[in-house]
């Protein structure tokens, strides 16, 4: 198995960046610790767990917007990762980000768990 192309912490400020910019908010990191956490378990999930690209993908958007890391936009933040993590690794997003909308709020609110979050990714997938 050829192991997947992760985001980089540069890659995923630059995301933040670009998600503030369209939907606005303020720039900054809250809890430094938890962004370094939430852009750990991609490659946890893949390393130890043998996760396939979208259970990566949902760890990307779950931890970063469960984990809270900056300041403002982190469900932004956290869904736009997971369809570039995708994107990077030849799997492209056939749906718009806003039919991702609830998902992510659900996530946020804890009634969608890391577990059953991977569906919606994989139900975006090019057939």
């Amino acid at each position: 198995m050829i192991d997947p192309v992760f985001l980089s912490r540069e890659a995923v400020d630059h995301i933040h960046e670009s998600s503030l910019r369209a939907f606005g908010g303020a720039d900054g990191v809250r809890n430094e610790t938890g962004l370094e956490s939430a852009l750990a378990q991609p490659m946890h999930e893949h390393f130890y767990r043998q996760a396939d690209l979208f259970q990566i993908a949902a760890a990307y958007a779950y931890h970063i917007a469960e984990n809270q890391p900056y300041i403002d936009g982190n469900k932004h933040t956290g869904l736009l990762c997971a369809l570039n993590f995708l994107s990077l690794n030849g799997i492209p997003c056939a749906r718009p980000v806003s039919e991702f909308y609830d998902a992510m709020i659900a996530i946020a609110e804890k009634r969608l768990d890391k577990a059953g979050s991977p569906r919606c990714f994989a139900a975006a997938a090019p057939s």
